[in-house]
């Protein structure tokens, strides 16, 4: 069965985290937390090649929830993400409903 567009776009951003997976492993030995490493786009367009700037230690502290990705600012999202934080270089997207404050 063919997937459908929504599933699509899911499957490229899982795509992408896995390869920042990886860059991350190689630079978190290498690099000191405080040094900007250029990941790639984790937006939903897959033939996006954007470079999201960020320290390692933001790296860390955006993917400790799974449902987050970083994306350049405008890039595609996938049906019920939003934008949840706006940085200077990147926007921080979910696909759960922040929690009631």
């Amino acid at each position: 069965m063919e997937a459908s567009p929504n599933e699509q776009l899911i499957e490229n951003q899982e795509s992408v985290r896995s390869a920042n997976e990886r860059l991350y492993a190689v630079a978190a030995e290498r690099v000191a937390a405080d040094r900007v490493v250029p990941f790639l786009c984790e937006c939903a367009d897959g033939g996006c090649r954007g470079r999201v700037n960020m320290k390692i230690a933001e790296y860390v502290e955006i993917h400790g929830d799974r449902d987050r990705y970083a994306i350049l600012r405008d890039h595609a999202t996938v049906d019920g993400e939003g934008v949840i934080e706006r940085r200077a270089l990147f926007d921080i997207v979910s696909k759960a409903p922040p929690a009631d404050v």
